[in-house]
């Protein structure tokens, strides 16, 4: 008989069988949230052990591809465990905890796959692939990837079929096949194109799940050969060197040294609830029940980490620490219990009770989890306003979300005649910015205290969260997204009651880049509103299609077709992947019907908006805007445009842009796209809904009021700003030294031809055009320039600025 951590060899079949001591604590799950349990449990001297199913510690981030950076988020939360941790590469986190974990002699046993929990008693019973263990509390810290899914074909099994890609430098000149269509895939999909041969299999029409960045990155890569995507598609079978493939069309066989499946894993449900873990409802969705020291209904069984809805590394080491400290009798605070208190200091008790008070005063907190709620409020911060202080302002371009605790607030906007009307009275409990929010657009209305009032004002960033993990907060905020959409564009006279038959049958359709919503000549059958992305307006005019206009996100469009059954008057076309709300005929009919004043009001509209595309379509050069549209120039709100039959070559825009930057960078770069005679250099656009304000992490990149996109000085360099940027308009760069305030001087006047040649600093960041915010005078690349060939127009002026500058006899 072999003795050996507790377990004892049996003669009779082989295989360690049951524990021969009753632990203190048993943790499943080797992840950061285990290890730190742990570690705790060692230093205050319990006896326990980590079961890990594979034959390595930390399987997520093991799996993570080679050097992958990982961060420490959020950054305001303390790190409180003995377990080590940093941002850096997977390989310096993987290091530093399997160096803590042989050194502090923390028992990991390894292969050792959970079957069930079962508490008998004061000691539960845990049956392993590897034997039964006994301990008085439990620990689990399982995660959420749970059992990768399977394709269901045959060859799924064959060695050149894997769920993970180890190291892309590991791979060239590879026929590889990726299946599916998320973040992962897609990511695998763009690191596997530069050195081999890539086709994505997306059973979809299009791509629909991953960042919008990554769609667009893979779709260049589509357009100039570096990978191929088969829409639509699905897997028949996998041979040795080949894959079979269902297409729309017909089946095709593509060759495929390597087959990576990036479908997504099955939650680990069915263990947690053979574990003894009850959950809040059947949906698959629903949360686990757990208490405010993460204990599940079943006493001395505790669920941590992501599986607990903590999918943050620093989170989760935090509530292993806490549960440990639970154990021991000792009452302790979360981690966040003090930065929380700092950003609610006007409600009283712990931060569970002051966010239960928000909950009962703000309806829409009541829809998510309270646990959602505090990694929200992280980031929010109390506003107090006076009587008569203006809180947002129409077309600014501040982009976060205000909920109102105490007081009254006015909604007013202004029409393009400068007429102000009021939209809106809200109390406390309501909320505004959701235009902004959902669309990505400036602020449509201003907002003005009526009288003392006290907000709570959420970054965008973490509001966009919370929809993405709160369904019912999602649905909610879209709700009021339309009706306060036809309040302001289509209905002004109507309140919020008089509104929601219409709001309540409404539909919501997604559409890629370049779909026709309808066809000019096509009976009118539905009513749009653009809640995300960008449409095309365009009509026949002789053997051309004239681009009358585009709309962006709260336009909308297809009204006046429904009210007399008329045809189309121009074809509708997405610029960009696209969300419409959708009315359809018969709803808007009923709704017409019961308010014939309402239906003179559209006609009218009706008449106005024909007459405007006849005088686009009278108008010279009018199809410079379908140029604008495939340039994608639309989206941005400062252009820089230079007029090459002006441009001397002399250099002085490069050499002023870095002048007045004290870290010598130029924001510039003299390459980019090309209409006639015009020049769309690299310079950032100041993009109505960047997507380089999408990933990251230390939110380094701000937006001001007044539109310029900055990047502070907090930027960590990950670059995820860079990748974002379809446009390569946001540069990587070591910033030069200093070259004090004359020669910055020189510079900015184009003089200084140095180039900023002192010694660069290591640190390797990102920088993009602010518009020279803050330098009087405005942009020096306009200023330096001694012909005038470089401008800078506003999306205002952007079609009639370009069509007074373009040579029409060079347009294509």
């Amino acid at each position: 008989m072999v003795s050996r951590k507790g377990l004892r060899w049996g003669a009779a079949g082989g295989g360690w069988l049951v524990s021969t001591e009753n632990l203190d604590l048993l943790i499943v799950g080797s992840g950061p949230a285990g290890l730190s349990a742990a570690a705790h449990a060692r230093q205050a001297g319990l006896s326990c052990a980590v079961l890990e199913r594979s034959d390595h510690l930390a399987d997520t981030v093991h799996c993570y591809q080679k050097r992958k950076y990982v961060m420490a988020e959020p950054a305001q939360v303390p790190l409180r465990s003995p377990l080590p941790f940093a941002a850096g590469s997977r390989e310096e986190v993987l290091d530093a905890w399997g160096r803590f974990v042989a050194a502090q002699q923390i028992r990991v046993d390894y292969r050792r796959e959970v079957e069930s929990v079962e508490r008998r008693g004061d000691v539960f019973h845990v049956r392993t692939s590897g034997g039964v263990y006994h301990a008085a509390r439990v620990v689990l810290a399982v995660g959420t990837q749970g059992n990768p899914r399977r394709l269901g074909v045959p060859g799924e099994d064959l060695p050149q079929v894997s769920n993970r890609l180890i190291d892309p430098d590991a791979h060239r000149d590879e026929d590889v096949v990726v299946v599916g269509a998320g973040d992962s895939a897609l990511e695998v999909a763009i690191a596997l194109s530069e050195r081999n041969r890539v086709s994505l299999i997306v059973r979809s029409e299009e791509i629909v799940r991953a960042k919008e960045s990554l769609e667009r990155e893979v779709l260049s890569r589509q357009a100039t050969g570096q990978l191929t995507i088969h829409f639509r598609t699905t897997v028949k079978r996998i041979v040795p060197g080949f894959v079979d493939l269902q297409g729309p069309e017909e089946d095709l066989r593509v060759a495929a040294d390597r087959v990576i499946l990036k479908i997504g894993a099955e939650p680990p449900r069915a263990l947690l609830e053979r574990c003894g873990v009850t959950f809040a409802s059947a949906a698959r969705d629903a949360r686990p029940r757990l208490d405010r020291h993460h204990q599940t209904e079943t006493p001395g069984l505790y669920l941590i980490g992501a599986a607990a809805g903590r999918d943050l590394i620093k989170l989760g080491i935090n509530q292993g620490y806490e549960v440990v400290e639970h154990v021991l009798g000792r009452e302790v605070e979360p981690a966040d219990e003090a930065v929380l208190k700092e950003r609610l200091p006007y409600w009283s008790g712990s931060v569970r009770q002051r966010l239960e008070s928000l909950r009962q005063t703000v309806p829409l907190l009541r829809q998510a989890d309270p646990e959602d709620l505090r990694e929200v409020f992280l980031l929010a911060q109390v506003r107090d306003a006076d009587d008569g202080e203006v809180i947002v302002r129409q077309n600014d371009y501040t982009d976060s979300f205000l909920v109102i605790t105490a007081g009254r607030v006015a909604i007013d906007m202004r029409d393009d005649e400068g007429v102000e009307r009021r939209v809106a009275e809200l109390g406390t409990g309501d909320f505004f910015g959701e235009m902004g929010l959902i669309s990505g657009r400036r602020r449509n209305a201003t907002a003005t205290a009526l009288g003392p009032c006290r907000l709570l004002e959420i970054p965008r960033k973490a509001m966009i969260k919370l929809l993405h993990v709160s369904p019912r907060v999602k649905a909610t905020l879209d709700r009021v997204f339309l009706l306060r959409a036809l309040q302001s564009y289509v209905f002004p006279e109507l309140d919020d009651a008089s509104l929601w038959p219409l709001v309540e049958a409404a539909r919501q359709l997604h559409l890629g880049r370049d779909q026709v919503v309808f066809e000019e000549g096509e009976i009118g059958d539905a009513f749009y509103l653009v809640r995300h992305g960008m449409v095309k307006l365009s009509k026949r005019s002789g053997d051309r299609q004239l681009v009358l206009t585009y709309l962006g996100a709260g336009n909308v469009f297809g009204e006046t077709a429904l009210l007399e059954r008329a045809a189309r008057t121009a074809t509708v076309t997405t610029i960009f992947p696209t969300d419409l709300i959708v009315l359809d005929k018969a709803v808007f009919d009923d709704f017409l019907t019961q308010r014939p004043a309402l239906r003179q009001q559209l006609l009218e509209a009706y008449k106005r908006k024909t007459l405007e595309g006849l005088e686009i379509e009278l108008r010279p050069g009018g199809g410079v805007l379908d140029h604008l549209i495939e340039l994608e120039a639309v989206i941005g709100t400062d252009v820089l445009v230079i007029d090459n039959h002006k441009c001397v070559r002399c250099g002085n825009c490069v050499a002023a842009c870095e002048g007045v930057h004290a870290d010598g960078q130029a924001r510039l770069s003299l390459t980019g796209s090309k209409l006639a005679n015009l020049l769309f250099p690299n310079s950032c656009m100041q993009c109505e809904n960047p997507l380089c304000m999408l990933d990251c992490p230390p939110d380094a990149i701000v937006r001001r009021a007044g539109g310029e996109i900055q990047i502070k000085d907090t930027c960590i360099g990950c670059g995820n700003c860079a990748a974002n940027c379809p446009y390569d308009n946001i540069f990587m760069v070591q910033p030069k030294a200093g070259r004090g305030f004359f020669g910055r001087l020189l510079a900015g006047l184009g003089l200084d031809r140095d180039g900023g040649q002192a010694a660069a600093v290591k640190k390797e960041v990102a920088v993009k055009c602010d518009l020279c915010a803050g330098v009087d005078g405005g942009a020096a690349c306009v200023r330096s320039c001694p012909t005038g060939a470089a401008i800078r127009l506003e999306s205002k002026g952007l079609r009639r600025g370009i069509e007074a500058l373009v040579a029409r006899e060079e347009l294509g």
